[in-house]
């Protein structure tokens, strides 16, 4: 069934559009707005504001007391596999006692023992324990704190279930071709049906990972490379996206597909073991670290295992921990398995790898500015050199605080300069399509492309597989365009066009490593090259023809 609808909505003009609501984009708002009192911002959610990756992050946040800073640096540095950025590893890490600090002052409480100090937990890839936390569920505790402060702020109107389409772009006078002008975006009020034109002295991209590229996700259904694909169609550079970190323990469940053990379980002391036989099996390929083994190598040894045996899962342990100390230490991860019939003190767990976080973004410095003006990126979407081949685990909600933070000081002289058009800008074009019939189709591109990537172009890969990838990601590509260009806007083709762009932009960063490093495995090349190279890829560098 088809029929004719417009979709033009309204034209709005803010000094600053921040696209996100995790920690890094409301740490930016918080940070700007006391040094601009009078700014004027728009918060875009794609869902409700507190749905985001960081909302869902359990652990908690690394960071080092003073005389524990280099020790931090090195864990970091040794996580990334010779890919980090030096510079921008001290910049960040030296930071993490200031944000502590800050988040206490937003209201975030973080867990003390008896003597009112800081309880510090300890993850894999640490050496000493300084993972901050409260109790399971860091992630909210934070957001819930920035975003009671942000919607108290008369400065900053919010948009729920908004989803940018495109940025708008232009290009500035005596300035280089590949290098426009980003002066807004064309965004969907998903509620409305209609697309509205927004305008900014500033876009800040804050959108988070893309973990919905993959079949097993811990990533809410938000995920989905938003800002990445935006700012790459727009002619911004992008980096390290071969490198997509995948977490050991998922649940594995049929109903519960999102929901993470943290890897703080395996900190405390939870083990791994075999469905078949209760073997714990990590002293086979780490045998020093055993569960403490960065996420890189416990995931591949999962998948290993779960390849080579009769279950689609392996057990996560925890019987011999101390029920009252699960259940204080723990909380919501207690109860959430109790609520499916599991108990964890006397039950294993089955668990999966899982998509986790995406190690690259878009091409930043450690204030957030992308190649294009006007734009900043940060917190996952961004790709500082942070995280290198490998994220340490608890580092990312301390980058999004950093950045965000960082990002609000360095864009204050875009943010004064006037914005000036140098050509009309046209309203989203009201002739659209709706074919219910068709709508209805992109479910299935969906299911396809998450199994095809799990099985090509996940935790383990090879030089044919990720070929055969790549031909099917631009032939699902092709069909994706001519459906947005012919039909009616909506936030699930939004999301597939910008996901069907990411799994192609992570497929030919993966053919281009020919190594295995950090989170990027190719069984083809399992050794290390000698010398480490970043992979950027710039804008429409790659031609359509080149799969076959």
């Amino acid at each position: 069934m088809q029929n004719m609808i417009s979709q033009q909505g309204r034209r709005y003009h803010f000094d600053v559009m921040v696209i996100g609501s995790g920690v890094a984009g409301l740490s930016y708002i918080l940070e700007l707005v006391t040094l601009c009192p009078n700014i004027r911002i728009a918060l875009l959610a794609k869902g409700p504001l507190h749905q985001s990756n960081s909302y869902y992050a359990q652990g908690g946040i690394a960071a080092a007391i003073p005389d524990d800073i280099q020790q931090h640096i090195t864990d970091t540095l040794a996580a990334g596999d010779g890919l980090c950025n030096v510079q921008a590893v001290k910049a960040i890490l030296e930071q993490g006692p200031a944000s502590i600090d800050y988040l206490n002052r937003q209201g975030v409480i973080f867990d003390r023992d008896e003597e009112n100090k800081l309880l510090r937990g300890i993850e894999a890839g640490h050496a000493v324990r300084r993972i901050y936390r409260v109790g399971d569920q860091t992630g909210a505790a934070i957001i819930n704190a920035l975003l009671l402060q942000v919607k108290q702020l008369p400065q900053v109107t919010l948009f729920e279930y908004h989803a940018a389409i495109n940025l708008i772009t232009q290009m500035e006078p005596h300035q280089p071709a590949q290098f426009p002008e980003v002066i807004g975006a064309y965004v969907l009020a998903e509620q409305l049906g209609l697309i509205h034109t927004f305008l900014a002295n500033v876009t800040v991209l804050a959108t988070g990972g893309a973990g919905k590229v993959y079949r097993y996700t811990s990533n809410p259904n938000v995920a989905t490379g938003d800002g990445v694909a935006m700012a790459y169609r727009a002619g911004a550079r992008v980096g390290g996206l071969e490198f997509y970190q995948f977490h050991p323990t998922l649940f594995y469940h049929s109903k519960m597909n999102h929901f993470l053990i943290s890897e703080a379980l395996r900190g405390e002391g939870a083990y791994l073991r075999l469905p078949e036989t209760g073997e714990r099996f990590m002293q086979r390929y780490a045998p020093h670290k055993m569960e403490l083994a960065t996420r890189d190598v416990v995931a591949r040894a999962i998948f290993t295992e779960i390849e080579q045996g009769h279950h689609g899962y392996v057990y996560l342990d925890t019987r011999h921990l101390d029920k009252t100390f699960l259940q204080r230490r723990f909380p919501m991860i207690y109860r959430t398995l109790m609520d499916v019939g599991l108990d964890m003190s006397r039950d294993m767990v089955p668990v999966v790898p899982a998509a986790h976080y995406m190690g690259g973004g878009v091409l930043t410095d450690i204030q957030g500015k992308t190649d294009l003006k006007r734009l900043f990126a940060i917190g996952e979407t961004a790709f500082t050199g942070l995280h290198g081949a490998n994220r340490l685990a608890s580092n990312s909600l301390l980058e999004g605080t950093v950045m965000g933070r960082s990002a609000a000081h360095c864009s204050r002289d875009r943010i004064e300069k006037p914005l000036t058009l140098q050509r009309p800008i046209q309203d989203w074009d009201s002739a659209s399509v709706v074919d219910s019939r068709r709508a209805s189709q992109l479910s299935v591109h969906w299911r396809g492309l998450r199994g095809e990537m799990s099985s090509y172009a996940g935790i383990i890969r090879t030089e044919a597989g990720l070929r055969d990838q790549l031909k099917l990601v631009l032939a699902r590509r092709d069909m994706i365009e001519e459906y947005y260009w012919k039909y009616a806007i909506t936030r699930d083709l939004i999301e597939l066009r910008n996901i069907i762009l990411i799994a192609e932009l992570i497929v030919r960063s993966a053919l281009n490593r020919c190594e295995s490093r950090g989170g990027h495995y190719r069984e083809d090349f399992r050794n290390k090259l000698n010398h480490a190279q970043e992979s950027i890829i710039k804008a429409n560098e790659f031609s359509r023809m080149d799969a076959s």
